[in-house]
């Protein structure tokens, strides 16, 4: 595959999620003129470049597609809900055209299908259609405008395999053209372009039509368009015909249609509209510095880059050990200035690899509209905290848990209108979804206003798969939880949205995977919340480093509130639970030594680390804390990946290993042991 055509398929793929972003807000506001044109921009867009490329099989599909909406752009057609249904169809079919640089007969089928349906709304006749029979006939009407437009590819043109002429075509049918091809130049490398073509258009599409033309290219070449007096159109004509460059006969056709008044709007002069000005080279040349300053990286490269600046944290805790050991002020000098810059570079690496969770929930949207008419219900989905940035590792695997849950609150939860009438509830149901950043961890709530969850329901078929004894009864919240279960479901049929009640524990099991948790609360008749936990990375973390017995630990500095000391003697047993003396209460302690069995001496001063997980507080108690650290964590191996109360491990400067304690699984067993 090329370079241009990788190039096309991503901004065809960001064009194509711009099309469905509006396509969903015109759904709710069919008359927003600038959700219209950016729905329009983004078919436009597709098109040109589609063909240039070579995909013509796509430019010819979206063009039909593009018809349709400048209907609906010019005002000719009323957009409904029929229509908006065809053409988010339509942008289905692109996204699998793109897949296919030689389409399927099962593709070209649905495709003509599809055309089909689209000029059952474009009969009459068709704007651009009109326009150019009037140009033809020589009916050219009053509000016609003449321009210039010189364009210059660029140098790469030919190696990036793009084509000059399905622009050519894309004014043609906008006015009458008169089209100059001509050398620039004598390049060395004959592989270079040098091209240079100049066109004289009279059009009544207006500037922006013709501007549009050039939207896929115009951050690479070279485009200067000036509008024109019918003076200067004629003069630019005769000086064309002249060098030989237009026909005589294409220059007399041209002349005929030249409007008689000039438009009302500035005209260039005609050495204006043959050069480009200095203003407008500096521009262009802005247009070229701006494009540079977003790239696209592939995935890979950012993740070798991560992984060279964890190494270089690793190297930078040997260097602070070194440093330590000899005493050395210089060395301690050096290794301050190499934290200083590593610090920086690690941040600078974090950002790079972070995005806004709003670009996974923007593809909600569309899940929640089509569901929810299978359905038959009424659902609106909110959504805030679009901005809330996590890293992209994270945020690609979280993207298949929230669709399951989203579809399990759309089938199981949401109520039928009905129903949600004779409840005295709105008939349109809601499910919000948003996140936000709490004590260094991604928050993700999804709420929805439904049925909530019947836990005598959920505890008669948990008892029933033998989850839970007939002599115990857990607590509310406990019940609720069983859903996640594997193969555990209530529902009395089975459904293509939600599932075969094989989901919701493949959704906790791929939260854990990301180092998360996630939990339900859930009320009858009021809804159901489910609250998703996330480190913001999975690369590097801030740890505060503590030691039993010379074995090292990490806890993740998010959870940290402060450390106290306590004295063996002071602690004491309550219902089973450890608990130690902080401020004016005590706090459910959990001592390391105990829960990993380290062999050695027990110090009479211990040092108990306070924690917090949501509004709770614990307690972690060990013999000493050595401080702060810059923490890569590493994965376990298949033996050790599923010991508890451990995330993972990382590489010590002195080559020892320490283990990363997951804090909420710790916490977890000191409630189990106080129950």
């Amino acid at each position: 595959m090329s370079d241009s055509e990788t190039v096309f398929r991503e901004e065809a793929a960001e064009h194509l999620e711009n099309l469905e972003q509006a396509l969903l807000c015109l759904d709710a506001a069919p008359n927003d003129a600038d959700q219209i044109n950016i729905a329009f921009r983004a078919m436009h867009t597709i098109k040109g470049s589609s063909g240039m490329v070579g995909f013509d099989h796509l430019s010819e599909f979206t063009h039909h597609l593009e018809t349709l909406f400048e209907r609906v752009r010019s005002g000719r057609l009323g957009l409904t809900a029929e229509i908006i249904n065809l053409v988010l169809e339509c942008k289905d079919q692109i996204d699998g055209l793109l897949r296919s640089p030689v389409p399927e007969s099962g593709q070209i089928e649905a495709s003509l299908a599809l055309v089909g349906r689209l000029q059952q709304f474009t009969e009459g006749p068709n704007p651009v259609a009109a326009q150019q029979a009037n140009t033809d006939s020589g009916d050219q009407s009053a509000g016609s405008s003449c321009y210039s437009i010189l364009v210059r590819p660029s140098e790469s043109a030919f190696t990036d395999g793009m084509d000059v002429l399905p622009l050519i075509r894309e004014l043609q049918g906008l006015g009458a053209c008169g089209l100059s091809l001509r050398l620039a130049g004598a390049p060395e490398d004959p592989e270079l372009c040098a091209l240079e073509l100049q066109v004289l258009i009279i059009t009544d599409a207006g500037e922006n039509a013709l501007r549009d033309v050039f939207l896929f290219v115009r951050e690479d070449w070279q485009i200067d368009l000036h509008p024109l007096s019918p003076d200067a159109f004629r003069h630019n004509l005769d000086r064309l015909s002249a060098a030989g460059w237009l026909t005589d006969d294409n220059a007399r056709a041209l002349n005929a249609l030249v409007p008689a008044a000039a438009p009302d709007q500035p005209q260039a002069s005609d050495q204006q509209a043959l050069r480009p000005t200095s203003a407008e080279q500096t521009s262009n040349a802005s247009r070229v510095v701006e494009s540079e300053l977003s790239i696209k990286v592939p995935q890979r490269k950012l993740d070798a880059l991560m992984d060279q600046v964890g190494e270089l944290v690793i190297l930078q805790a040997r260097l602070d050990q070194l440093a330590i050991s000899r005493e050395d002020e210089s060395i301690g000098e050096l290794a301050e200035e190499l934290d200083r810059l590593s610090n920086n570079l690690r941040e600078t690496t974090f950002d790079i690899r972070m995005l806004p969770i709003g670009s996974t929930f923007g593809r909600f949207r569309r899940l929640v509209r089509d569901l929810s008419r299978e359905l038959g219900k009424n659902v609106a989905l909110e959504t805030a905290g679009a901005g809330t940035e996590l890293d992209k590792v994270v945020l690609d695997k979280l993207a298949d848990p929230l669709v399951h849950l989203l579809r399990n609150s759309l089938d199981h939860g949401i109520e039928m209108p009905e129903t949600r009438l004779a409840a005295g509830k709105p008939e349109k149901g809601t499910i919000r979804l948003e996140a936000a950043h709490e004590q260094g961890r991604i928050i993700i709530r999804i709420s929805d206003d439904g049925a909530g969850l019947d836990a005598a329901r959920i505890l008669e078929k948990a008892r029933k798969n033998g989850l839970v004894p007939e002599d115990v009864t857990p607590d509310t919240d406990a019940i609720y939880n069983l859903i996640f279960e594997p193969g555990f479901s209530t529902a009395a049929r089975v459904s293509d949205v939600s599932g075969r009640g094989v989901g919701m524990d493949v959704v906790r099991t791929s939260i854990e995977s990301l180092q998360g948790r996630v939990q339900l609360q859930s009320e009858p008749g009021e809804g159901t919340v489910i609250t998703i936990s996330l480190p913001m990375t999975l690369a590097i973390i801030d740890g505060l480093m503590v030691a039993v017995s010379g074995e090292r630990f990490v806890i993740p500095l998010g959870v940290v509130d402060e450390c106290i000391e306590t004295r063996a003697s002071e602690s004491s047993r309550e219902d089973g639970s450890r608990l130690v003396k902080h401020r004016d209460g005590l706090v459910p302690s959990l001592r390391l030594r105990e829960w990993f069995a380290v062999a050695g001496q027990q110090p009479d001063i211990e040092q108990t680390v306070i924690v917090h997980v949501d509004k709770e507080r614990f307690g972690i108690t060990v013999d000493e804390v050595i401080g702060h650290s810059q923490t890569v964590i590493k994965s376990l191996g298949r033996l050790y990946r599923d010991a508890e109360g451990v995330m993972g491990a990382t590489i010590l400067g002195n080559g020892g290993i320490a283990m990363i304690l997951d804090v909420a699984e710790l916490i977890d067993d000191i409630n189990s042991t106080a129950v």
